[in-house]
């Protein structure tokens, strides 16, 4: 999704086919096989924002990503994750343990009460009653 909230490729509930595809000032290519596996490479430099969002159908395979910061931007950056401690690639999981799902919430039924409470009177009169 661009920066303006307009998808590029698979939204609106819609699969878009593979190809290249205009986006952030940079061509996006797109593919997919016929297996689960997807991917996206875009050669950059980009001039706007890209939002990456991911819909899980199935457990999730694992989502590996990569990006390179430009030249004049990488070596301060490294220099401070490095004072930092912080490592430059981080292991991603493969897979995600599955959770049972939540036993739906039972509410119990409500039977409506007829009886009169203590502050009413009696049933006002039908027609054919005596008045």
């Amino acid at each position: 999704m661009g920066g303006d909230g307009r998808y590029v490729l698979n939204g609106d509930w819609a699969v878009s086919p593979p190809g290249t595809y205009e986006a952030a000032g940079t061509h996006v290519v797109y593919t997919r096989d016929t297996g689960p596996q997807e991917t996206l490479q875009a050669a950059g430099p980009t001039s706007h924002d890209l939002l990456l969002q991911v819909l899980m159908q199935e457990p999730n395979p694992g989502i590996e990503f990569e990006f390179w910061l430009p030249r004049e931007h990488y070596s301060p950056f490294q220099a401070r994750v490095q004072a930092l401690g912080w490592p430059l690639r981080q292991p991603q999981p493969r897979g995600v343990e599955p959770q049972p799902p939540a036993a739906p919430a039972v509410t119990p039924a409500r039977t409506p009460t007829l009886a009169p409470g203590p502050s009413a009177g009696p049933p006002p009169p039908g027609p054919g009653d005596p008045l």
